[in-house]
């Protein structure tokens, strides 16, 4: 073996355990002290795991409220308020239908969020849960989108990679990637 190799070999497996970060966009020329009170909209399930999307909304809004940044507004008023708009899918929501759900929730922005991934991968004698979530904030005055994050966790850490152990459980995971999520934005 040529020398340093071991070292690289060493430095690749230690780097094997780490996870992407996340991918997130911040718009130029938005003044982010105009939010004070925001929706989350009820995210998408774009995964095999049925109620992944409602987990991760749950989630999602318990960190927003623990985070105390901004005013939340109230779960159960966001879906009513949808179904006056019309529509109950995100992907359904056009900029004239979030200024209209914006100025009936007196709402400065609307979380829209997706899980594009939601699972648990086998590898070997251990199960990892792997969660992907797309989310961004629009503001409710012309829709524009002034924030974006892309994100994946999964629940294998350092010790389960080591020992073979299962990591942590999809729940764990869930609020791990809605905290992350979170942190994105207000760091």
């Amino acid at each position: 073996m040529k020398p340093g190799a071991g070292a690289f070999l060493a430095a690749l497996c230690l780097l094997a355990g780490c996870g992407m970060g996340a991918t997130t966009f911040v718009h130029p020329d938005y003044n982010f002290a105009f939010v004070e009170r925001v929706a989350v909209i009820p995210f998408e399930n774009l995964s095999d795991d049925r109620g992944a999307g409602a987990r991760m909304s749950r989630y999602f809004v318990s960190e927003l409220l623990k985070a105390e940044v901004f005013d939340v507004v109230e779960p159960g008023e966001v879906t009513e308020k949808m179904v006056a708009v019309g529509s109950l899918r995100v992907a359904e929501l056009a900029p004239d239908a979030i200024v209209e759900l914006g100025a009936s929730l007196r709402a400065q922005a609307l979380f829209l969020g997706s899980v594009t991934e939601s699972a648990s991968v086998r590898s070997g004698s251990t199960t990892e849960n792997v969660v992907t979530l797309d989310l961004r904030l629009v503001e409710t005055e012309t829709g524009v989108v002034i924030w974006s994050t892309t994100l994946t966790e999964t629940g294998r850490g350092f010790w389960s990679g080591l020992f073979g152990t299962n990591g942590n459980t999809m729940g764990e995971v869930s609020r791990k990637v809605s905290a992350w999520a979170l942190q994105e934005l207000v760091d």
